[in-house]
């Protein structure tokens, strides 16, 4: 078993190379340390989490060149990546910057790279601060903005019950017993819309207006035969979802309707409510909270409508606009969720 024995001038050599010393080298003074203080080589390596052999290494070249010996040999080419890189870096990412000591509110390559450097002692570039930080998953993407309360109630507690209940509404409108329709609203807005598009030469640039405009559409989309409903207004009152309340029950004269919307405020007005008992053949399913995107066929409707006519262009007024949302939804062919549904 392989022991250095240190004298005390020794030991005060020691203590003051691995205060100057960083990384590797300041490791390897410790292990020479705990062999003096008479630890043993399978307790060295448990402690450094490194393999026998090589505190027996760093030992035996000690005793033979003395502090010389702990430092690194010149060699060509570039010196091996702490190994455990890509870990501490997986793992202070996973923590925010505020947890240490920072006011930066997430973490930048350039940030994180100077964190540790100084924490750490690791002298990585950015480029492979960034290469380790894609090997550990971690990719570089806006976050989606979510609605108060989703972060704190991830799933709603009714969610199978009200799927459920919307399922046999759908199994009911097939034997012909009702007519489900799924409603929904948007904004259609002056302000373009950004997509991605092929481009070459000088990146396109998307004129904006002076003053923003928009208009309010009501749409439902009629499960069982894809037919497709909707109302511009100016504003999403509730007056204007009765009128269209009123026009969708004018083209299902005699049927009993069962509507599948969300649960915005507009849809528990007082006005919408009262409309709603006047009309008993008109029965009103609630969508999952947080699931109306993933549930609502229409929320598909209106994403293709502002690709096909807002995206990317900017149209001279709001009327304009609207104009092309009436002739796009003349010229809809039998949409493919309404086809998906019906299947």
């Amino acid at each position: 078993m392989i022991f250095v024995t240190l004298t005390d001038d020794e030991q005060l050599k020691l203590r003051e190379f691995g205060r100057h010393e960083v990384g590797r080298v300041a490791l390897r003074a410790q292990m020479i340390q705990l062999s003096g203080r008479g630890y043993s080589v399978p307790k060295i390596s448990a402690i450094h989490e490194c393999g026998e052999d090589v505190v027996r290494h760093w030992l035996d070249r000690y005793q033979r060149l003395g502090l010389e010996g702990l430092r690194d040999d010149l060699r060509s080419g570039r010196p091996p990546k702490d190994p455990l890189a890509e870990q501490i870096i997986d793992a202070q990412a996973s923590q925010s910057p505020p947890c240490s000591g920072h006011v930066q509110s997430f973490w930048t390559v350039a940030l994180l790279r100077a964190f540790l450097a100084i924490r750490f002692v690791l002298p990585l570039s950015q480029s492979t601060v960034r290469r380790l930080l894609k090997r550990a998953g971690w990719r570089w993407r806006r976050p989606r903005l979510a609605p108060a309360g989703v972060l704190r109630a991830k799933a709603d507690p009714h969610r199978d019950e009200r799927l459920a209940a919307i399922e046999q509404a759908r199994q009911e409108a097939l034997s012909g017993a009702c007519r489900v329709l799924f409603l929904d609203e948007c904004d259609l807005q002056l302000l373009p819309v950004v997509r991605a598009m092929w481009m070459k030469g000088d990146r396109v640039r998307v004129p904006t207006p002076g003053i923003n405009a928009k208009r309010a559409f009501f749409g439902a989309l009629d499960f069982l035969s894809g037919g497709w409903h909707y109302m511009a207004e100016a504003r999403k009152l509730a007056v204007h979802f009765v009128a269209f309340l009123e026009r969708i029950l004018a083209c299902y004269p005699g049927e009993r309707l069962v509507l599948v919307m969300d649960n915005v405020p507009t849809h528990h007005a007082r006005l919408v409510t009262r409309w709603l008992e006047e009309h008993p053949q008109v029965r009103v399913l609630w969508l999952p909270c947080y699931a109306a995107h993933e549930a609502n066929p229409v929320e598909r409707i209106w994403g293709l409508l502002k690709n096909a006519i807002a995206a990317n262009r900017l149209c001279r007024c709001i009327d304009e606009l609207v104009n092309a949302a009436d002739r796009y939804f003349r010229d809809m062919p039998a949409h493919p969720v309404a086809a998906g549904a019906q299947a």
